[in-house]
């Protein structure tokens, strides 16, 4: 880490958020968690039955049948095809009904929505539809393996929804039981920014969040020098980059201008630089603060239905594939 003391400087780089953004009180009213019936969307539930409980949301369970590609319905018969999805219906019924019994949420307000078609489109249809504010998504963590097309369909929506989404993998703190969720508090919370504006919105949902369970929250800058992978190689060079200090000078600035008074938050916060690969720092600093929940802001892709290649390679998609803590994309909106 970088101490903050290590540099001087000063100078206004950076805007600060007006303090009603972080004084308002967190609303999730309607809440939407995607299922596949898989373990890890079993995990979403439970996260996402936890964040209605302590909210009082309206929770969305949906689960969609794929229908067949284009290819599949005209190579068969079409009578075998229509089948095969009535089929897919009715084994998602039952898994609906035991979901139901199994997971421990009979007390929630609770609408079961099962549909047919695309799984992206039906989910952001559903957002739309029902005024989602939080999409609660279980997903497989496949680090160092892309898949094809671009990366899971968890963080194409987390690039593409209008509304915040909570990505849940295999994180380290699990939720089995609703006894367990007296103790379900998502109060540390690392905010990682890179100082856009699709960071700007994601820092009042930090603070927001936090300030539900008094908990605190850590602003992470990583000022992007070489990677793990590369570093030995860079280290033979001599001054490989003569400007880092004053980066980290300037990161230090931005950082401590983005909430100038922390009194009025509502919870802790603690300022962070560090140097390096920003997806390696972003995990590194969750382990060292036990992180309960990282937030991330996210850039949109548009309208296009065709994978962009925009979030291959993004930071906020490492982050999501590395699975070991859930994290809040936050798009920025435009006006």
């Amino acid at each position: 880490m970088l101490q903050p003391g290590f540099f001087e400087g000063s100078g206004n780089l950076a805007e600060s958020r007006p303090l009603e953004q972080w004084s308002q009180k967190l609303v999730i009213r309607n809440l939407l968690c995607a299922v596949d019936f898989t373990e890890f969307s079993y995990q979403a539930v439970r996260y996402a039955s936890g964040i209605a409980r302590h909210f009082g949301s309206h929770l969305f369970i949906q689960h969609i049948v794929a229908v067949p590609s284009e290819t599949s319905w005209t190579t068969e018969p079409f009578g075998l095809a229509k089948e095969r999805l009535r089929g897919a219906r009715r084994i998602a019924e039952e898994e609906l009904r035991r979901l139901q019994a199994e997971a421990d949420i009979q007390d929630l307000n609770i609408t079961y929505l099962l549909n047919d078609g695309s799984v992206r489109s039906q989910i952001l249809e559903t957002v739309a539809q029902k005024k989602i504010d939080l999409l609660v998504l279980g997903t497989h963590a496949h680090r160092g393996v892309r898949r094809l097309l671009g990366g899971s369909l968890a963080e194409r929506l987390a690039h593409e929804a209008i509304c915040p989404v909570l990505v849940v993998s295999r994180p380290q703190k699990v939720v089995e039981t609703r006894e367990e969720l007296p103790g379900f508090r998502l109060r540390t919370i690392l905010l990682a920014t890179d100082f856009s504006r699709n960071s700007d919105r994601a820092l009042t949902y930090a603070l927001r969040w936090a300030a539900e369970w008094s908990g605190r929250v850590t602003l992470l800058h990583t000022v992007q020098t070489a990677s793990r992978a590369v570093r030995p190689f860079t280290d033979l060079l001599p001054e490989s980059d003569p400007t880092l200090e004053r980066r980290v000078r300037d990161a230090w600035e931005k950082l401590r201008i983005l909430v100038p008074d922390p009194s009025h938050t509502h919870c802790e916060i603690e300022y962070e630089v560090r140097d390096g690969d920003p997806g390696e720092q972003i995990l590194d600093c969750a382990a060292e603060k036990k992180a309960d929940l990282i937030v991330m802001g996210a850039r949109g892709l548009g309208k296009s239905a065709l994978p962009s290649p925009v979030y291959w390679g993004s930071t906020l998609s490492g982050v999501i594939r590395d699975g070991r803590y859930p994290v809040l994309a936050i798009r920025h909106l435009t006006a």
